[in-house]
């Protein structure tokens, strides 16, 4: 492809770059759905019908830390919280996700369901 134009995202929020198991590890930490390491490696496998390692889920939760998106926390065996910053990348992630499965016909209601999700739960205090 030659000829197009590629536009920047703009500086102050650029776009939030992440894996699809950074997400759902994040999904899982925002939702307060998994306590332990043990939790979070089921919830990946229900989810994806498909097991994540250890070294795998260490290696997201690694890449959350490191863009600010998640802190330690002193809560359970996992001790991670979302920072505001996490939220707002899974929030936004998220509804892309909700949005492309809906194809633009406007059946889901995005914020909806983005509502639902209730990232909070895991927030950092």
């Amino acid at each position: 492809m030659t000829g197009g134009t590629v536009l920047p995202f703009g500086k102050a929020r650029p776009f939030p770059s992440a894996q699809v198991l950074d997400l759902a590890v994040a999904v899982a930490i925002g939702r307060d759905l998994a306590r332990t390491e043990a939790d979070l490696l089921a919830r990946i496998e229900d989810w994806f019908l498909c097991p994540a390692t250890r070294s795998e889920i260490a290696g997201s939760i690694a890449r959350l830390l490191e863009k600010d998106w998640a802190r330690r926390s002193d809560a359970g065996e996992c001790a991670l919280c979302l920072t505001e910053a996490g939220i707002a990348a899974t929030t936004t992630l998220s509804g892309g996700m909700i949005r492309m499965i809906d194809r633009g016909r406007g059946l889901f209601k995005t914020a909806f369901l983005l509502q639902m999700f209730d990232f909070g739960k895991g927030q950092c205090p």
